[in-house]
């Protein structure tokens, strides 16, 4: 009887030992796992924003030398809301709709959402944003672009890094403003080109990153790999 209560208070010791971590873990992920989704969330219609230069509320505070910058979340959804027309790529429209007639809150199962933005009348651009597994140094991990084009679908706009896992200081500066600018006004057409060795010089040519080869040629690659799906997903669409 003694061996017995020694084996069940031995049992007992073994699940409160596996049940509470994984318990405390139940609880951490469904108190971060809203909050997480909403930082993506807001830094996705953040980029969306920047890259059509479309102002949101911003305040920065001086702290021992160091200028922090923080974000009304609010607002930035109220801008984008208020600016932005998202649509499932597989219903797109390519006529001109006002701003809030969103048709893709969330990621459809069907494929991409678009971003459109139109202003005066006019449409100025449109975006989606792109993951895929394998490129630049780390290939075990996702990287993940929004990236807008010209009216045209063939001259860029603009691409913001929303996502990746690449070494700081080396392909990690593919969030740099200063990389992330050669990409303005480039033509998609026949591909994207990442050089090193010379200077870029073509309409299609960007700079790579120095001491980051990988991590250039697999923007490259990803860039015209997006596109390519891209273009092919417009079906009979004419712009």
């Amino acid at each position: 009887m003694e061996e017995l209560k020694k084996i069940i208070l031995r049992v007992v010791a073994i699940l409160l030992i596996t049940f509470l971590p994984c318990a405390a873990l139940l609880v951490v992920y469904f108190y971060t796992a809203p909050k997480i989704a909403e930082y993506y969330d807001v830094k996705e219609k953040r980029a969306v924003l920047d890259i059509f230069h479309i102002p949101y509320r911003t305040t920065e505070k001086k702290l021992i030398g160091f200028t922090l910058k923080s974000y009304d979340k609010k607002d930035i959804k109220d801008v984008f809301r208020e600016n932005i027309t998202v649509e499932d790529l597989s219903a797109v429209s390519w006529e001109i709709q006002p701003a809030g007639t969103q048709t893709a809150e969330v990621k459809p199962m069907s494929g991409k959402r678009i971003f459109k933005y139109v202003k005066d009348g006019k449409l100025q651009g449109v975006g989606f944003v792109e993951s895929k597994m394998g490129y630049g140094y780390n290939k075990s991990s996702i990287m993940s672009l929004f990236i807008c084009v010209e009216p045209d679908l063939e001259t860029l706009k603009g691409i913001e890094v929303l996502d990746h896992s690449e070494t700081p200081g080396l392909g990690g500066r593919i969030t740099e403003d200063q990389f992330k600018k050669q990409f303005i006004g480039k033509k998609l057409r026949p591909k994207i080109l990442v050089v090193k060795g010379r200077k870029a010089e073509g309409d299609n040519e960007v700079d790579a990153i120095t001491g980051a080869t990988n991590t250039s040629k697999g923007i490259e690659a990803f860039l015209n790999d997006a596109m390519k799906e891209f273009w092919e997903g417009q079906g009979d669409i004419k712009w």
